[in-house]
């Protein structure tokens, strides 16, 4: 069921998952900062275009933002890889990790998306 408050806060979220302000985000989507802020206390809806643009910047499927629990888990699957991506890439930088440990791990994780 559709929720403007819940859509707000999913945006909210979205938003800080990616780490944008509300003015980076809005500059990357093409509105004012002042209509994310609207967006995200619920006052105002984002048209079709602009949640689609959302969903491009953030990383996050239409679908996290209206409510459709499937796509909420990819999302929330895609977050911790794009946090593992960045681990990854800390721990290669610090000499932590061979490259080859890490260049395994991401051909399985790679073998393992096509396979879905």
């Amino acid at each position: 069921m559709y929720d403007k408050k819940m859509l707000g806060k999913r945006i909210r979220e979205a938003r800080n998952r990616a780490g944008l302000s509300q003015q980076q985000l809005a500059s990357a989507i093409g509105v004012s900062d002042k209509t994310i802020s609207a967006y995200e206390v619920g006052r105002v809806d984002p048209p079709l275009e602009s949640l689609d643009k959302l969903s491009t910047v953030t990383k996050h499927p239409v679908g996290f933002f209206i409510g459709d629990v499937s796509s909420n888990i990819e999302a929330r699957l895609n977050s911790i890889l794009l946090e593992l991506e960045e681990i990854c890439g800390v721990l290669k930088d610090t000499g932590m990790v061979k490259k080859s440990v890490m260049k395994e791990a991401m051909a399985r994780e790679s073998s393992t998306s096509s396979q879905e």
